[in-house]
This record gives C-alpha cells, sequence and structure tokens, in this order.
C-alpha cells in the first residue's frame, strides 16, 4: 500500500495541475459555472490515466492486469 501511494502521489499532483490550467483556461475564455468545471474535472480523471496507459507511461498501480 505505502508503495502505491508514492507512485501515485506525483500522478495525482499532475491531474490537480492539469485541472487548475484547464479551470484558468476557461475563466480566460469567459467560461464560468460548475458544469464546465465538472466537465474539466472528469476529462482529467478519467482522459489522464487512459492516455498514460496507451503512451506505456503508467505507473505499476494504474496498469491493468493482463
Amino acid at each position: 500500500m505505502d508503495i502505491a501511494w508514492r507512485q501515485l502521489l506525483s500522478q495525482f499532483l499532475i491531474m490537480m495541475l492539469i485541472y487548475f490550467v484547464g479551470v484558468l483556461a476557461l475563466a480566460a475564455a469567459g467560461v464560468e459555472g460548475f458544469v464546465p468545471r465538472m466537465v474539466v474535472a472528469l476529462g482529467v480523471a478519467f482522459g489522464y490515466p487512459a492516455a498514460l496507459r496507451r503512451l506505456g507511461r503508467a505507473p505499476p498501480a494504474w496498469q491493468r492486469p493482463e
């Protein structure tokens, strides 16, 4: 469990950074509201791990058993 936590901490921080950049981009474009922020959050939450798996860069805790 401790190893998985250390593997995923950096990924969590990267995901948070991507989320905040996305929200700032929405604000700069003049888009405000709960729904757009949730779309960004869900996009990051599901898209980032999927992208890492596809690129072969996912941490072992995110790799699917074969």
